[in-house]
């Protein structure tokens, strides 16, 4: 745009040699790889690709830049544009090639102020090539992911009054044009903090076919005095009108036709207003994303990253409608007497409470799962506040809280305590018996857990196995001294001392308000699934029922009936569903080649030795005991209640979001998650020591081919 003598600040690029200069400086490539070829991508979940990615961005802002060439860059600053604020922009080769968009994956800095700050944005930029969502979407197109480099554009920032985006062409309709503008400068826009005024604009006529304003416009992003970006609320006048008029627009209309001549191809631009003159930011091609592309995964790459504002919206949605609806429809289930219901009538209500619960777990993915980025902005601004030298510091500032699964295992100590003075509680519960108590303060905590804490989620599928699994808890729970969870120490105090008194001058949000968001996102990621484990059990008791009225009936009914036939056979409309199950998976075939060890990430600190017990279908759970290293899939938070009696866990899925990670640092228990199979290599037996500050998992056996 430069050379084309379009109005465009001049820019100098830091090359993407200078990139591999600086990996190949720090060996960065070989720890890449290690944390990106530990196991399959496409067997990575979210959380484990965040987590990876977390670690990878660490190291590129821990490394250094090695003296000659940190010279050599300020110098050509200096000589170009002298002690100016500057606008340091990601530009990966990547973006512009034909068959991807890397759109908004890729972190740029405005108003960046002295030297040693602009070389912290521009490693920082680097270390964006290694965000979760730039891996994701370069997996995604099958790109070869450590072939990625990245090159930076530098210009001199330009405080705007009024800023925006421009497509030449709308993804949705070559016919029009997409225009969205903000008061202020660009970066709310982009970062998704300020909501746009938006216009579809005819390409053959230059004209506005349509024009959307936002809800409300009342923010503002502007440069600080000491660099930076700061918040700032509109005046009314600005509020009231929209950040162009007609000329404007068709200034802008006009230069988007001009730079689409230059380049040939439809363009997303970057652009201000300085003084009532238009200046074009940057542009990158338009390549991805056309209406009807299923395939088109960015915008769901791009959802995992939320504004500061759009959490805070979403925490006022969750606590003050959604979890209190939930918790409603979840009463108004469990207090239906199913056992009047006629045959048809309970077709109908298993029916209804099914499509409740798909109601519920689709607003578990669209509101509750984008809500734990709470905790994903959290750590990310901490690191940049704070510098730690663990990335992964932040996460004790959000530990030692009360939450339903904390609550429910004192629950379980309760009935424990119970039992322990109790023969004949004991006796009972040795045969895995719970409902034949006759105890009525026993009973009452009973009824709380199966009630208020989804306790009856945890054997869904597996009839009968409900009362024998809280049996054994409660069993192993007599054994604990204390059930209690950590509590906040000196540690998380001092802590959060360092990071508000850092945190204070340099946000623009206030620090003790996302502290507390983080907090509440944290807690909901453990929290959400026992609200919805509520829902699903009163499901589970309906089917549970109607398997028992039609077994009664003579009727051949597996376990694994899906529920939709149920209902055709409580009708009259199906006899006989031929048997669709097979051989049970075995976890732990003969003669297979034992490891010695296992390497994991370290999820919770500490280390533990003891016997393993391996969890691979709930009815294992019923013979877990105290003391012994809990080795699963994943564990799902309606299976938390073995927390405090396990000695360590060991997960196959990894993250430091995940379950098991998050009620082994409420315990402080060693947790060590993303072991690559870890349920087929460990055996229920294998004596395992678990190091949970270096994530490795050693098996103490003598013969490892046994």
């Amino acid at each position: 745009m430069h050379a084309g003598g379009l109005p465009v600040p001049p820019p100098i690029c830091i090359s993407t040699g200078v990139y591999d200069r600086y990996v190949d400086h720090n060996r960065l490539r070989e720890r890449i790889g290690l944390e990106l070829y530990r196991k399959n991508i496409e067997d990575m979940r979210w959380e484990e690709i965040w987590d990876a990615s977390l670690r990878i961005q660490h190291l590129f802002m821990q490394a250094t830049l090695p003296k000659q060439l940190e010279e050599e860059i300020l110098e050509a600053i200096r000589q170009v544009f002298g002690n100016q604020p500057l606008a340091i922009r990601s530009s990966a080769p990547e973006e512009d090639g034909a068959g991807g968009s890397f759109a908004g994956l890729h972190e740029s800095y405005v108003n960046v102020v002295g030297q040693q700050d602009i070389l912290k944005k521009i490693k920082k930029v680097w270390a964006s090539l290694w965000s979760d969502r730039a891996i994701l979407y370069r997996q995604e197109l099958r790109l070869e992911i450590l072939r990625s480099r990245m090159a930076v554009v530098i210009q001199p920032f330009v405080a705007g009054d009024v800023s925006g985006v421009l497509f030449t062409r709308s993804p949705f309709d070559e016919s029009q044009m997409v225009l969205e503008a903000v008061h202020g400068i660009n970066q709310g826009l982009v970062d998704g903090e300020v909501e746009p005024d938006r216009w579809l604009i005819d390409r053959k006529t230059g004209k506005v076919a349509k024009h959307t304003r936002p809800e409300q416009r009342d923010l503002v992003l502007l440069g600080g005095e000491a660099g930076g970006v700061r918040r700032s609320r509109l005046d009314q006048d600005r509020r009231n009108s929209p950040p162009l008029d007609t000329r404007a627009i068709e200034e802008l209309v006009q230069l988007g036709v001009e730079v689409e001549r230059v380049f040939g191809a439809g363009q997303d631009i970057e652009w201000t207003f300085v003084q009532g003159s238009p200046v074009l930011l940057q542009s990158r091609p338009i390549t991805a994303g056309r209406a009807g592309d299923a395939a088109d995964k960015r915008s769901w790459y791009l959802s995992l990253t939320r504004s500061y504002d759009n959490l805070l919206s979403l925490r006022e949605r969750i606590a003050c409608t959604l979890i209190p609806q939930m918790d409603d429809d979840a009463e108004h289930l469990s207090q239906l007497n199913l056992e009047e219901l006629s045959d048809a009538e309970l077709a109908l209500e298993i029916e209804r409470r099914f499509d409740l619960n798909e109601k519920w777990t689709s607003v578990y993915w669209s509101d509750f799962i984008p809500f734990a980025h709470g905790v994903r902005l959290f750590g990310e601004v901490y690191n940049e506040v704070v510098e730690p030298r663990d990335p992964f510091e932040f996460v004790s500032l959000l530990c030692g809280q009360k939450m339903l699964s904390t609550r429910r295992n004192e629950l379980l100590l309760r009935c424990a305590r119970i039992a322990a003075k109790s023969d004949h509680i004991l006796e009972h519960l040795k045969r895995g018996v719970i409902d034949g108590i006759e105890d009525s303060e026993f009973q009452a905590s009973i009824h709380s857990l199966r009630h208020h804490f989804s306790t009856d989620a945890a054997g869904i599928g597996v009839p009968g196995s409900v009362g024998e699994i809280i049996a054994a808890m409660i069993l192993q729970y007599t054994y604990l001294e204390n059930g209690s969870s950590r509590k906040p120490g000196n540690e998380r105090e001092a802590l959060e001392k360092a990071f508000l008194d850092k945190a204070r001058h340099t946000l623009s949000m206030e620090p003790a308000e996302l502290l507390s968001l983080a907090r509440e996102s944290y807690r909901l990621r453990d929290d959400d699934n026992i609200h919805l484990g509520r829902i699903g059990q009163e499901l589970e008791r309906a089917v549970r029922l109607a398997r028992q009225r039609l077994r009664a009936a003579g009727k051949s009914v597996g376990d694994t009936l899906p529920a939709a036939d149920l209902c055709r056979m409580l009708r009259g409309k199906l006899d006989v569903v031929e048997w669709r199950g097979g051989e049970p998976a075995t976890a732990q075939p003969p003669g297979r080649a034992r490891a010695r060890q296992l390497q994991g990430q370290p999820a919770s600190r500490g280390m533990a030795t003891g016997s393993a017990r391996v969890i691979t279908v709930p009815a294992d759970l019923s013979a877990f005991k105290k003391g012994e290293v809990l080795v699963i899939d994943s564990i799902d938070p309606t299976m938390t209640f073995f927390a405090p009696l396990a000695a360590a866990i060991v997960e196959r899925r990894g993250g430091m979001l995940i379950h098991g990670a998050i009620i082994a640092r409420e315990y402080g228990i060693p947790c060590v998650t993303g072991v690559v199979g870890a349920t087929e290599l460990i055996r229920t037996g294998d004596r395992i020591t678990v190091d949970g500050y270096l994530g490795i998992c050693t098996l103490q056996k003598k013969n490892y081919n046994s």
